[in-house]
């Protein structure tokens, strides 16, 4: 559905749908409105407790407006409840206490999700979300806490606080439109699936436009925050003065609650230090001096070092092919105007990686020595071992992109991107 279609064809998501189910299976979920379909004939009416038969009535139908407009939870999440849920974060996990002790105001961020104007549609998508997708639940929160310590830390204006919250908090409200086996963390997502998780922000936006009163600010600052200044992002490659200044700040805190999950503090550091072509560069440095690395956060064992070997050597195969072909590519570039072929994001891309070597301070044209400089040495090391998971990560995103891009491609020489992209993708 385009993003400014209006509550009167609104169609909603079968997973969604599934999520509703299946909450209303575990409290009372109940219509506070009639519910009709687009034809006019009342599906359900006020005050009925939906169950499965309800249920498979709308499934059938498309509804006249969002179903959130219509429901209420017996349990529904609230403003209060947020900032508790935030309280018990920065009580128990110690990078966010640290996040919030360095932003000036440790309480900030309870204060601000207490102080929000939440919709009562809002608040039941953010209910099914939290009983439905934890884990979902859980990093939308978390980002909302990153960025309110950004805020602080930019001395962002008061009245854009509120802002970047509540577009922190429904970043990705889309993903439940998302059939959930995609997003699983053990599923392989092949090409093909991967357009459905790219259209996230678009159906995010969607879901917003459709809530009366929804700030437009915080509403596009959803729609742009996978949008990079480089315009490597999506859903529309979107470069710097495009992006606006609440979707870059999100991007950032979106991007650091994933890593501190996923990795380490050094590879956040790194990626704010390394990414500045990416990510607004304030906002990186900001971050950086918000999660403070120091020694003790450095996590060592006795494979980096085996594992920093088998990541330079993929590295090294990865800009040995490269530079065997450029020549090639750049026969398949127009040279009246190189910045407008379908390939000059190819070598942005391949030049970004390049840079990331150099700027680290090793030599990318002498790949073999890197681990020899870094072997004795364990903070030599850690940079190095950080670099290369840096890397790896901008190479599977550089294969990604060049799926994505498979049609405005097809006109190219085939096997030199396939060389390529196979030695691109994970090892």
């Amino acid at each position: 559905m385009p993003a400014d279609s209006s509550a009167s064809d609104y169609t909603e998501s079968p997973y969604y749908l599934q999520a509703v189910a299946a909450l209303a299976r575990q409290q009372t979920v109940t219509a506070h409105e009639d519910i009709y379909c687009d034809t006019g004939m009342k599906l359900v009416a006020k005050g009925t407790e939906l169950g499965e038969e309800q249920f498979q009535r709308l499934a059938r139908h498309k509804l006249n407006e969002p179903l959130d407009n219509m429901l209420i939870s017996e349990r529904a999440i609230d403003a209060a409840s947020l900032s508790i849920e935030a309280g018990k974060i920065l009580e128990h996990d110690p990078i966010y206490s640290r996040l919030g002790t360095r932003s000036g105001d440790p309480l900030a961020i309870k204060h601000g999700l207490a102080a929000l104007k939440l919709p009562a549609p809002l608040l039941m998508r953010l209910t099914v979300q939290r009983e439905q997708r934890p884990h979902m639940f859980q990093h939308s929160l978390r980002t909302a806490m990153i960025a309110c310590a950004l805020a602080q830390r930019l001395r962002l204006p008061p009245a854009e606080r509120p802002l970047l919250l509540l577009a922190a908090l429904c970043h990705d409200l889309g993903e439940m439109h998302t059939d959930p086996t995609l997003l699983d963390s053990g599923h392989a997502i092949t090409p093909d699936e991967r357009r459905y998780v790219h259209v996230h922000p678009l159906a995010s936006h969607m879901v917003l436009n459709a809530i009366k009163d929804f700030p437009a600010a915080a509403r596009i600052a959803v729609l742009q925050h996978h949008e990079r200044l480089d315009g490597s992002g999506y859903p529309n490659g979107l470069r710097a003065d495009k992006i606006t200044p609440l979707a870059k700040l999100l991007a950032v805190a979106d991007v650091a609650e994933t890593v501190i999950r996923r990795f380490d503090l050094p590879r956040l550091d790194m990626l704010a230090r390394l990414h500045y072509h990416r990510f607004d560069r304030a906002a990186g440095n900001a971050l950086r001096d918000l999660i403070h690395v120091t020694p003790e956060d450095a996590h060592h064992t006795p494979q980096e070092q085996l594992e920093a070997a088998t990541k330079l050597a993929h590295l090294s195969d990865v800009l040995r092919t490269w530079f065997a072909q450029r020549g090639v590519f750049e026969h398949m570039v127009a040279p009246a105007d190189p910045d407008r072929s379908p390939l000059a994001f190819l070598f942005e891309r391949m030049n970004t990686i390049r840079q990331l070597v150099l700027q680290a301070g090793f030599d990318p044209d002498r790949s073999e020595s890197m681990l020899y400089i870094a072997q004795d040495d364990p903070a030599v090391l850690l940079e190095l071992r950080t670099m290369l998971d840096e890397i790896e990560w901008l190479q599977q995103d550089l294969a990604i992109e060049i799926d994505r891009r498979a049609t405005e491609l097809q006109s190219l020489p085939s096997k030199p991107l396939q060389d390529l992209l196979e030695r691109l993708r994970p090892l």
